[in-house]
């Protein structure tokens, strides 16, 4: 079996790959030789263990997600996952994946499917709200699909902040990373806003004028309670695109927009509509892609690095 860290994760594949294999995933969502069935929750005093699995017709996974709040406290991560990757014809396990890692690439990479699909080929900025792990993984995939000269970033954290400039001066140090003193800022200046927070309140400025013409990729909004985007923006579209159906009943960015009639459901439509037939929209259009995820992203994500890692001598291999 295979262990796959972080570092060998982030080594298996250049960007523009994750970015195919997760438009491959999405398109194969609907396909019935896989299947994803509802995450198991175990409560244990106040913690959480979340089990994923998602079969397909040769291999499967499983995700192992732990929740300890009070590892806060500690100065410990709050959030522990796995990914176990199994031969479907045998059962037999043949590798084992940072979770984290896993879970930001291939997240970042169903962003980068938006961009490659909604957004004019000739746009040169892109703008992320929130400089956590997840918004800087975005950032660094999304500007490999655009001739990108400038990533304008804000984050309430300076600590972050600091991160993300880090992690942009590593791999893309020719693309200009801005700072902006707040949302407005970030999104005047920005072709492109990525919001990856976990908000309860929308973090865009809740202005037509300013959200204009924009692409919006939301990433963070994943439970009912949680909010990125305001009701100005839903004024401006004509339809939400979203990479997973169940979305609708467990983002508030949906549910909230449903309910106060903001939009109507016909206008939510998977993203694979506009992948397999591409429309013709101007570019001064307004466009907003809605992400989830589904445990079928981490099944192709381990794949393609498990196939990778073996073809180019990546990971450790040991014998359970």
């Amino acid at each position: 079996m295979l262990i796959l860290s972080s570092e060998a994760i982030e080594k298996a594949a250049p960007p523009h790959l994750w970015t195919d294999v997760m438009e491959l995933a999405l398109k194969a969502s609907a396909d019935k030789d896989y299947f994803t069935p509802d995450r198991m929750h175990v409560e244990m005093d106040g913690n959480t263990l979340l089990v994923m699995p998602s079969v397909g017709p040769d291999m499967f996974t499983t995700k192992l997600v732990s929740v300890f709040p009070g590892n806060a406290e500690l100065g410990e991560p709050v959030i522990h996952g796995t990914v176990l990757l199994n031969e479907g014809r045998t059962g037999e396990a043949v590798a084992l994946l940072n979770g984290a890692k896993l879970t930001a690439m291939r997240t970042a990479a169903v962003a980068s499917v938006g961009v490659r699909h909604l957004t004019d080929p000739l746009i040169h900025s892109i703008g992320v709200i929130g400089a956590g792990a997840q918004g800087r993984h975005i950032a660094w995939l999304a500007a490999h699909e655009r001739d990108i000269e400038r990533i304008y970033v804000y984050d309430r954290s300076i600590k972050m902040v600091q991160e993300f400039l880090n992690f942009m001066t590593e791999r893309l140090p020719n693309v200009e990373v801005a700072i902006c003193e707040d949302e407005q800022q970030l999104v005047k200046n920005s072709e492109v806003i990525i919001t990856a927070t976990t908000s309860e309140i929308p973090v865009l400025p809740n202005l037509e004028d300013m959200l204009l013409g924009k692409t919006i990729i939301s990433v963070g909004s994943y439970k009912p309670n949680m909010r990125e985007l305001p009701e100005s923006l839903f004024r401006l579209i004509d339809q939400v695109w979203i990479d997973a159906d169940h979305g609708r009943k467990e983002s508030g960015d949906l549910i909230f927009p449903l309910e106060n009639k903001w939009i109507e459901a016909n206008q939510i439509r998977h993203i694979v509509d506009l992948i397999e037939s591409p429309q013709e929209i101007s570019f001064r259009e307004t466009r907003l892609f809605k992400t989830v995820g589904q445990g079928l992203f981490d099944l192709f994500a381990a794949k393609l690095v498990y196939e990778r890692a073996r073809l180019d001598g990546i990971g450790y291999s040991v014998n359970v």
